[in-house]
């Protein structure tokens, strides 16, 4: 069981560097579209899962109260928040929005 949440732990943090680098890769492309708000997304989501990583999820054993499911709560909002952002972005690029 112990492998499995590690495992997962580890999968949200690659999710957030791919996306990260994908805005990047987007970026650098002139006339492309989405990579800024991709990379919005990337940070939001990246910084919500190294958190959870570092502070929230990797105590087993611990004493979960009710001041640590609000706090998963809330680092899962903002993840899914970021993934959100990061699927408008796409959606830009894809739809090949105009630049104002």
């Amino acid at each position: 069981m112990h492998v499995i949440t590690n495992a997962g732990l580890v999968a949200g943090v690659i999710v957030g560097l791919a996306f990260l680098l994908a805005a990047i890769l987007l970026m650098n492309k002139p006339g492309v579209r989405g990579g800024a708000i991709v990379a919005l997304g990337a940070v939001l989501f990246l910084g919500a899962e190294v958190y959870g990583l570092i502070v929230l999820k990797p105590f087993i054993g611990r004493a979960y109260d009710e001041q640590w499911h609000e706090q998963i709560s809330t680092i899962e909002g903002a993840a899914t928040l970021g993934l959100l952002i990061c699927a408008a972005g796409l959606v830009a690029h894809a739809l090949k929005i105009p630049k104002h």
